[in-house]
């Protein structure tokens, strides 16, 4: 992927394919939420807007940037013609060459252009949209990274936490509990500091789409970025607090996040969240930074990575079900032919589908056991499918057809309970939402034709590929 070492190389090369739309002059109290949704929801083009309705013409706002199959794979560095469970595996297989790059340190960068220090600080300067109808208030961090360094092991750390302003200087960062962002202001708050802070607001397809994965243990988000865009992310110290900046940034904002009392912290929230409902409201426990300068480039964009209701996504396909391919193959199932995902954010999410080729007896369960026990597999999981090679798992029709005509259902479903999942689940009771975590139940359901009788099993009712192929060749359809 060697170019697109910011965000608007990567804007270019949309514009230069017809994947970029302008739009002039919409308000960023919902028309731009509303607006993304819309256009999402048709597959349409990234969207950059400008001449936003009360701020001044460069101060820009660009959203569905990941949003198509073709715009994911020129982000990813693939080829652009690869589509669905191709495009993952492809991706899949990339990463089996993955090598980090090391950082290159730089003087400057075009980030510094314009400062705001201290009293200036103002972080309604920007055109923060109200995203989605019932959100409890301005998002700046959507497609952010908020960057930590750990105090015990001097090990940097970019994730995406949603952002929304509390004021001019402060902003509710959720990190929530467990996170890599959330145990390093763990630590500085245990030692009685503050935690130093920084949140990149607009920054490189690479260095956003590393902060969202879920990277091996030992993998900088910064190294895994540069890999990913073929030379290395140029940082420089972020001159309050030390944190390597990504020099080419569009916003960065530079702070820290004191210890508070709960009571003492504002709420957040509402927000629709990526599993399609919006999350309650929090008070007392979102952690609240103290933004003490920002940094941001001429003509300053905003990466808007809004959560959208599904099948509308953020990134067109679904990366965290490649990990749970490897970690199905890794654990010795056979014949693993895709995997893929249908309400997802970093992890495979609660509808996952695995095609598999059978080779025995109790393959197909088999693997439902494994994707339900592995660490990608389990986290946010509900409804784990398992269907034959036949069938194209990208294709909802097709997967709900496989389940309607293939699962016995007696022998075909099965339930295990009490698996770790995600607080985002909206199934959780209010009473049973604690400090200590959550399990939710898994539904199993085997939709493979039977193996003991799968070759008296009826055929299916569709031409041979190569005779569609003739076909296809001698009448042009």
């Amino acid at each position: 992927m060697d170019g697109h070492t910011d965000l608007r190389d990567l804007m270019d090369r949309l514009m230069d394919l017809g994947e970029l739309q302008v739009i002039e002059g919409a308000d960023w109290r919902l028309e731009i939420g509303a607006i993304t949704e819309i256009k999402a929801e048709k597959d349409g083009p990234a969207l950059l807007f400008d001449k936003i309705k009360g701020y001044p013409p460069g101060f820009r706002i660009l959203s569905n940037m990941f949003c198509t199959h073709k715009r994911s794979a020129l982000a990813l560095g693939l080829p652009l013609e690869l589509r669905g469970v191709d495009l993952l595996n492809a991706w899949r297989k990339r990463l089996y060459d993955f090598s980090p790059l090391p950082v290159k340190a730089v003087e400057g960068g075009p980030l510094f252009e314009n400062t705001m220090a201290e009293d200036q600080v103002d972080l309604t300067a920007f055109p923060a949209p109200i995203w989605h109808e019932l959100d409890g208030g301005r998002y700046l961090g959507t497609g952010c990274g908020v960057i930590t360094r750990d105090p015990e092991t001097d090990k940097v750390n970019i994730g995406t936490y949603r952002c929304m302003i509390q004021g001019k200087n402060k902003i509710s960062v959720k990190m929530n509990k467990g996170k890599h962002g959330r145990l390093a202001m763990e630590k500085y708050h245990a030692a009685g500091k503050p935690c130093p802070l920084a949140i990149t607001i607009g920054q490189a397809a690479s260095i956003f789409l590393a902060s969202q994965l879920p990277l091996t243990s030992g993998t900088g988000e910064y190294e895994f970025a540069g890999w990913l865009q073929g030379s290395p992310i140029g940082v420089v110290p972020g001159p309050l607090t030390g944190i390597p900046l990504p020099a080419t940034a569009e916003i960065v904002l530079e702070g820290e996040v004191p210890r508070y009392r709960e009571k003492d912290l504002p709420k957040e929230g509402p927000f629709g969240e990526w599993h399609g409902y919006f999350a309650a409201a929090n008070v007392g426990e979102v952690p609240l930074m103290v933004v003490k300068r920002i940094y941001y480039r001429n003509d300053p964009i905003i990466l808007g990575v809004p959560p959208l209701k599904p099948p509308n996504h953020y990134v067109a396909i679904p990366l965290g079900a490649a990990n749970l391919w490897d970690q199905l193959e890794m654990a010795g199932i056979p014949d693993v032919k895709g995997v893929w995902g249908y309400v997802y954010g970093a992890q495979p999410g609660p509808f996952t589908v695995i095609a598999i080729k059978q080779r025995y007896v109790g393959h197909s369960k088999q693997t439902a056991l494994a994707a339900c026990g592995s660490r990608a597999g389990a986290y946010g999981g509900k409804f784990l499918v398992i269907v034959d090679e036949d069938v194209d798992i990208s294709n909802l029709h097709e997967v709900i057809w496989a389940i309607a005509t293939r699962c016995a259902v007696r022998e075909g479903v099965d339930l295990v309970k009490n698996v770790w999942t995600s607080p985002a689940e909206p199934t959780i009771h209010p009473g049973s939402r604690s400090s200590t975590g959550y399990t939710t139940d898994r539904v199993l359901i085997d939709a493979c034709r039977p193996y003991q009788w799968i070759e008296d099993f009826p055929k299916v009712n569709v031409f041979s590929e190569e005779y569609r192929q003739t076909i296809k060749r001698k009448w042009n359809v």
